[in-house]
């Protein structure tokens, strides 16, 4: 881009002009010089200044726990599986479950306050003697309480799961709320956590 001053170039004047028209001239020169500057700068700083509108609010920004798409290379499958086992749970069903909550990530910790591996909310993990940054402890009680779920709802694994995503007192109104189509009836976040889980 040119420089703005160089629009305008000052012509030399003959010795026998006046000085009031030279100072006239110098002065038209100097002002003309100085929008083109300030043009200039308004025109450099605009994108600028839209890429900082355009940038979203983190305060307004909704994070989500990313899972990971190879958590089958997780050292922690494993143990998941065998606490399922040990709980009398689907291991299958709790593999997927763990995968959908955290991608078997111990570190993960969602925007929410869920914590770990099993994304325990700190007050259920404390309630139970979990602790939820523990994996090895954090799988165990997630298992327990997969398990404690489908024994409160009569076998209905789905009906767990909602349980473990939202909270049975989600689950016990759904219910009331929809009887059989009880799911409909959830959140969606809900529904999506079931049907991954469950395959339907």
């Amino acid at each position: 881009m040119l420089n703005p001053t160089t629009l305008h170039p000052v012509r030399r004047t003959n010795k026998k002009q006046t000085t009031g028209w030279s100072a006239a001239v110098a002065g038209s020169v100097a002002g003309l010089a100085l929008v083109g500057v300030m043009g200039f700068q308004a025109i450099t700083n605009a994108p600028q200044a839209h890429a900082a509108a355009a940038q979203p609010s983190t305060s307004s920004t909704i994070q989500y726990v990313q899972t990971s798409p190879v958590a089958a290379v997780s050292p922690y499958v494993a143990t998941a599986r065998a606490a399922a086992t040990r709980h009398g749970i689907n291991p299958d069903l709790f593999v997927r479950q763990i995968q959908q909550e955290s991608g078997f990530n111990p570190n993960a910790r969602s925007s929410a306050g869920a914590i770990g591996i099993a994304q325990f909310m700190p007050a259920t993990a404390a309630s139970m003697g979990v602790n939820p940054r523990d994996p090895n402890a954090a799988l165990d009680g997630a298992a327990r309480l997969m398990a404690d779920n489908n024994r409160m709802y009569g076998g209905d694994y789905a009906k767990a799961l909602a349980a473990y995503n939202a909270g049975p007192g989600t689950v016990n109104a759904a219910v009331r709320a929809g009887g059989a189509r009880w799911l409909a009836y959830t959140p969606a976040e809900t529904q999506h956590y079931v049907h991954v889980i469950m395959g339907k």
